[in-house]
């Protein structure tokens, strides 16, 4: 795929959109937690539950990673996206 430049601005409001009302949009299962939400999901080995959101940022305690929108959606949707 070519590389398409993108404006900091562009990668600023991309990087800010609100990943629970994302998630929810595709379907994906929240489950409210105090002030965050944990996505739910499941796989071969069970149900997993590691991964909280709050706003545009998320966190997966199983594997100590975290960050934006933008890299959400490379690390669980393998998307490609030169910052």
């Amino acid at each position: 795929m070519p590389y398409i430049p993108f404006t900091d601005e562009q990668k600023i409001l991309a990087n800010s959109v609100d990943l629970e009302e994302f998630l929810r949009m595709r379907g994906e299962k929240l489950e409210r937690v105090g002030r965050e939400h944990k996505l739910i999901y499941y796989d071969s080995s069970g149900k997993h539950d590691s991964i909280t959101l709050r706003g545009s940022t998320w966190f997966d305690h199983k594997n100590q990673v975290g960050g934006g929108a933008i890299k959400f959606m490379q690390e669980f949707y393998g998307m490609d996206f030169q910052t």
